[in-house]
């Protein structure tokens, strides 16, 4: 019987993608100019800014993971790659004054997929225990969280860049079961992603595997299949009926 439905994060509960963040990069660019410097090339910092940061992401692992261990907080990330960026456009002083901008521009356009707040009190008031298992660094997915109001619906958030280990490891899943008192069969996860989120949930033997597949993708034959593929979370509440004792 399933009492706790785990979920992503990013892509499946918060739509903040690539059109977004470049929207962001570009504010902070546009910002500087108004505030501090009327001389910076904003397309230069703005190119520089945005290939510094995407190779960052690139080596710090496939997709949504990364490598075992502490990761380094985003905020330390974002201030390095705005310094090299700034650095050189001859404006590395502007670092501090651009990460800055930069966390308040973000916060600006984090917004939860309108299928969210209705699913999630949904599953609350049918008395499910909601959990948030996500990949990334604590202090850059803790603000997103708090940003968007997501924790008055979380009994427990785990994320990797604080437990050293990523999804699919099923090691965060077996934190997050430890944390909550349960087992896996009492438990499903929900996730965009084959290879992290149903990966993850398969691996951990999880209760339930559930793959929210917002753009109704074709699935990798090659990948393992979910329990359950979804196109909206307005479709969980009825799905989890399904897994409720009769």
């Amino acid at each position: 019987m399933i009492q706790a439905v785990l979920l992503d994060l990013d892509a499946t509960l918060l739509d903040y993608g690539t059109p977004a963040w470049r929207a962001t990069v570009r504010a902070v660019c546009d910002t500087l100019v108004r505030s501090s410097a009327p001389d910076l090339d904003t397309d230069a910092v703005h190119d520089a800014y945005t290939r510094r940061y995407v190779d960052h992401m690139r080596a710090g692992g496939d997709g949504a993971q990364h490598p075992p261990g502490r990761i380094p907080d985003a905020d330390s990330v974002w201030r390095e790659c705005w310094r090299q960026a700034l650095d050189e456009c001859g404006h590395a002083e502007l670092a501090g004054p651009a990460t800055d901008e930069y966390k308040r521009q973000r916060r600006r356009r984090y917004v939860l997929f309108d299928d969210v707040t209705s699913t999630l009190s949904a599953l609350r008031s049918a008395s499910y225990r909601l959990g948030l298992v996500t990949n990334g660094p604590g202090d850059a997915q803790r603000d997103k969280i708090t940003a968007t109001g997501l924790d008055r619906f979380l009994d427990l958030t785990v994320i990797s860049g604080e437990v050293a280990v990523s999804k699919p490891d099923r090691r965060i899943f077996e934190i997050t079961l430890e944390r909550m008192g349960l087992e896996p069969a009492d438990v499903c996860h929900v996730g965009d992603s084959l290879v992290t989120d149903v990966g993850g949930a398969l691996n951990a033997g999880l209760g339930a595997s559930i793959w929210l597949n917002r753009p109704r993708a074709v699935r990798d034959p090659l990948l393992r299949p979910p329990s359950h593929e979804i196109t909206s979370l307005h479709e969980l509440p009825a799905l989890m009926r399904l897994h409720a004792p009769r």
